[in-house]
């Protein structure tokens, strides 16, 4: 019962904010969650996992950043959540909203209602405004590290019946900088080059 009304996770692109950010929606709207872990299979969160939920809205910021939309907003936070204690508003790259909408969303921080609960993501935390950055619970995500990264790109591997050289996996990790969603882009395209083989030769080809 300690929840900050605000959260702001920021951080380098793909290390895994907006997917932090579902995990906790959960964890405030399972019913069956111990001690904070959601169970993952209940009714709340599988429509989250399949971003079906009436009560977790996700926001993306660069297509919805007009004050128009963030009055919209506001509009509905002062609704209960149709079940459970909370309801979740996850806004991706919240760093792209317009001034006039910054401002508008700012009256909601100022007065939120109790059961509401917002989370933003942004890779540009310097683009947001002080005001707003001063009413919320900030987290900085670091970048992954490339043991991580490799382990989870060879469980990918596997599952796609593809055989992958440990020091092929190791480059594309590399090359993704930290970022999960970044390698696991790479090694799609690796795949599509080279086949359900990968040799370090090939990876250095592409």
């Amino acid at each position: 019962d300690r929840m900050p009304h605000a959260l702001l996770f920021t951080g380098a692109r793909g290390v895994g904010k907006t997917s932090a950010a579902r995990i906790l929606a959960k964890s405030l709207r399972c019913t069956q969650a111990q001690d904070f872990v959601p169970c993952g299979e209940c009714h709340d969160c599988t429509e989250i996992a399949l971003s079906r939920s009436m009560d977790v809205i996700e926001i993306d910021g660069a297509s919805n950043n007009s004050i128009d939309n963030i009055r919209e907003l506001r509009e509905t936070v002062g609704y209960m959540p149709s079940t459970g204690k909370y309801k979740v508003y996850i806004i991706d790259e919240v760093h792209m909203l317009s001034t006039s909408a910054f401002n508008a969303l700012l009256k909601t921080l100022e007065e939120p209602p109790p059961h509401v609960i917002f989370i933003f993501a942004t890779t540009e935390v310097q683009k947001i405004p002080v005001t707003i950055l001063s009413r919320c619970q900030r987290f900085d995500f670091r970048r992954i590290p490339i043991k991580k990264v490799v382990e989870h790109l060879q469980t990918v591997a596997s599952a796609e019946n593809v055989t992958a050289e440990p020091q092929a996996l190791w480059l594309i990790a590399r090359e993704s900088e930290g970022s999960m969603r970044d390698s696991q882009s790479l090694l799609d395209q690796v795949i599509t080059f080279s086949g359900d083989e990968i040799t370090y030769a090939k990876v250095i080809d592409v």
